[in-house]
């Protein structure tokens, strides 16, 4: 993948990002378990996915899945895995440090 490509994948992540719950959904797994493990709450997942630098992650299913690595507010590093659909939605599927 191109680095342009990228860099548009991260104005897009942002842009959705901006929309908060509107453009942005969470994964039941992320929601449920990932979020209380780590004490990372939806402001946190925002704050990484507005600053972080996206990497891409190769999946056989999907192209639209990436890493965006960032840090919660509290400037603890936190990786966010997304998956982008459409234009201006994305789902959250988990996060760790």
């Amino acid at each position: 993948m191109m680095i342009l490509d990228i860099q548009q994948i991260e104005s897009q992540i942002r842009r959705i990002a901006k929309t908060g719950s509107t453009g942005v959904a969470l994964s039941r797994h992320c929601r449920e378990e990932r979020m209380p493990e780590r004490n990372v709450d939806f402001q946190d997942i925002l704050n990484a996915l507005n600053w972080g630098k996206v990497v891409h992650d190769p999946d056989p299913n999907t192209d639209k899945k990436f890493k965006v690595l960032g840090e919660d507010l509290e400037g603890v590093p936190l990786c966010v895995v997304v998956i982008i659909f459409g234009e201006n939605a994305l789902l959250v599927k988990t996060v760790h440090g």
